[in-house]
């Protein structure tokens, strides 16, 4: 195993840890209803790669490429699961929401989303840019991973499902104690649409015991999963220069349109910041101290 991918294994114990324990919590004391968001066959699905990747192993040896690559295929797989249960996990937050005091903080500052949107809505062509850029983060965050499995860099693999545990194990917990719903739920404005206000909807289903009616829309306001992971996917391809200056300009515009359309507040993208930074600084802390262990391991070895 890799100091990299030595690194993933703990974050995803500790994730799904906390996971287990807010959903056990919730089944315990609370019980609140909530949304599935597995996909539909994922077990099929879970199941098929492990019998491809038995198959080529058998055929090829493990060592192959064909196998080597499922194998990583089934590690993505498993990390899209992990963020997947945490996400079913954190919609059963019992604490009430902060948007009021993050609205409130914002006026201080001047800050007016009804304005922000208004000034969006009255550029349609800039709308529809920042809405299509906003949509493709679903995209990037399926395909380029399997792009860069291809090319067999697994060592960028791993600092990328490290920092999206980490990122999730930092910022649902956030959300856990403080909750938001984002603006759509709190500002009165026509400019917001059916898929923006549905993240408010969930929550308050949710917490009335009723069963929510809708998988559409998002779920966390703050920090901005759209900023972090938008990073994350450029950062995943910092060895392709061509690549990486192509979507950089994507990024950045999906970047704004989180503020722009209304999806989140101005500050969700300061605890989005904040969530990178520690993030990249864990993997630092994490790599150096597992360096360390493997040098104390082959110095006692060589004695």
């Amino acid at each position: 195993m890799t100091v990299d991918r030595a690194c993933v294994f703990p974050a995803a114990i500790a994730l799904c840890l906390i996971s287990a324990l807010a959903i056990a919590v919730n089944c315990i004391f609370f019980k609140y209803p909530g949304n599935n968001y597995f996909p539909p066959g994922t077990p099929i699905i879970a199941f098929t790669l492990f019998l491809m990747y038995y198959g080529f192993s058998l055929q090829n040896g493990r060592t192959s490429k064909p196998a080597l690559i499922l194998k990583e295929v089934m590690y993505f797989f498993t990390v899209t699961a992990v963020l997947v249960f945490a996400t079913n996990a954190a919609q059963y937050t019992p604490f009430p929401t902060i948007d009021q005091q993050i609205i409130n903080l914002e006026a201080q500052w001047n800050i007016n989303i009804s304005e922000i949107i208004a000034w969006t809505h009255s550029h349609p062509l800039l709308q529809k840019v920042l809405a299509c850029t906003y949509d493709t983060l679903p995209l990037q965050m399926c395909f380029l991973p399997l792009i860069v499995i291809a090319t067999m860099r697994f060592h960028l693999l791993s600092e990328y499902y490290f920092l999206l545990l980490v990122s999730c194990l930092l910022g649902f917990t956030f959300y856990y104690f403080f909750p938001t719903i984002a603006p759509a739920s709190m500002i009165d404005s026509q400019y917001f649409h059916a898929e923006q206000l549905a993240t408010g909807l969930k929550f308050k289903q949710i917490h009335h015991y009723i069963q929510p009616a809708t998988l559409e829309g998002g779920m966390i306001a703050m920090p901005s999963f759209h900023a972090i992971w938008a990073w994350f996917c450029l950062y995943l391809l910092r060895e392709w220069r061509i690549a990486f200056a192509v979507l950089l300009p994507v990024n950045l515009l999906l970047v704004a349109s989180c503020v722009l359309l209304g999806w989140h507040y101005p500050l969700d993208l300061a605890g989005s910041l904040i969530i990178i930074l520690i993030a990249h600084s864990a993997f630092y802390v994490c790599r150096k101290g597992f360096v360390g262990i493997k040098r104390e391991c082959f110095s006692t070895i060589s004695l």
